[in-house]
Parts: structure tokens; C-alpha cells; sequence
């Protein structure tokens, strides 16, 4: 299993947090018509960063570069966010390589779970602020916890998924 956890990623995770409150969050349904896809997730997301906010997309590829192992590694990168009352959605991605980065204030009643097969919690990684976690998207896993009725003050993560080297 790859997972790797990260504390205080961003030296600048408010200026991180401003730029990703400018950016606009859609549902998934109006995400998909917007966007011309066909995803399922909960919440609301932004469209990948590289179109919404190119600047910050290549801040946090210059962050994630300073880690040897994903170093030359690109990403898609997007903002999300689950609010309360959001349930549990356990999946697993279609790329190898996936990660989150909290960037609200650290709630420990919420977090990211990685599962077995059989659905049984094998790691349980809690909502800090400005922590990234990687870890292989063929995992099962599911956000808890999720609270806020805001983006600004919710349950707030960047997401990331290794893009394929076409």
C-alpha cells in the first residue's frame, strides 16, 4: 500500500486558501454539464486547476516536486468540498495515485479512511490543516466527518490525481 503523509505542506497556506476560495465549486450534476463528464461524487468540486486557477496549480506542483518520490509527477488538481450532512462515499479511483490536502482548520472528528477489500478500516488519517496525504487510488477509501456549510469554513480539501503520461 502507498500512503504517505505530509504535515504543513504549504509555507503559505493562506494565500493557498485564498486563491482556492476565489475558484467556483459546482454539484456534481451541473460539474458534469458544465464540463461535458459523466463523474459521481458528493459534494461540490471546482473544475481541475490547471483551467481554473493556473497559478495555484503550479504552486502546488513546485510543493509537491520538493518531495523526492513525485518529483516530475503531474497531477490533476481541483478543490472540494463536503459540508455536514454529506455522507460517506467509499470508492476507489481510476488513477494509480490520488491525494488530498486539508486546507481548513483541523477538525479531528473528521478525516480520510483507507479500507481492505472486505471493508475494513486499515488506516484512518485525521483532518489537519495543511496535512497532504497520498495513496494509491485502487484502495478503497471514503472521507468522514464531513462539517461546515461552507467551503470556507467546511470540510474543504485539494484534491489530486496522478494524470497519465500520454
Amino acid at each position: 500500500m502507498i500512503l504517505l503523509q505530509h504535515d504543513n505542506f504549504f509555507p503559505d497556506l493562506e494565500q493557498v486558501r485564498s486563491d482556492a476560495f476565489s475558484i467556483p465549486l459546482l454539484p456534481c450534476a451541473e460539474y458534469n454539464d458544465q464540463h461535458n463528464r459523466s463523474e459521481d461524487w458528493p459534494g461540490k468540486r471546482s473544475d481541475v486547476l490547471s483551467s481554473a486557477h493556473p497559478k495555484l496549480n503550479d504552486h502546488i506542483h513546485q510543493m509537491i516536486h520538493r518531495l523526492p518520490m513525485f518529483m516530475g509527477l503531474q497531477f490533476n488538481c481541483m478543490i472540494h468540498y463536503r459540508g455536514q450532512g454529506t455522507e460517506d462515499w467509499v470508492h476507489m479511483d481510476q488513477e494509480p495515485l490520488a491525494g488530498i490536502c486539508y486546507i481548513n482548520p483541523t477538525n479531528y472528528n473528521s478525516g480520510t479512511r483507507i479500507y481492505d477489500t472486505n471493508q475494513q478500516v486499515v488506516s484512518d488519517i485525521t483532518y489537519v490543516q495543511n496535512r497532504l496525504v497520498m495513496y494509491s487510488g485502487g484502495y478503497l477509501h471514503s472521507g468522514y466527518g464531513h462539517f461546515g456549510n461552507t467551503h470556507t469554513q467546511g470540510r474543504t480539501t485539494i484534491n489530486l490525481f496522478l494524470r497519465s503520461q500520454d
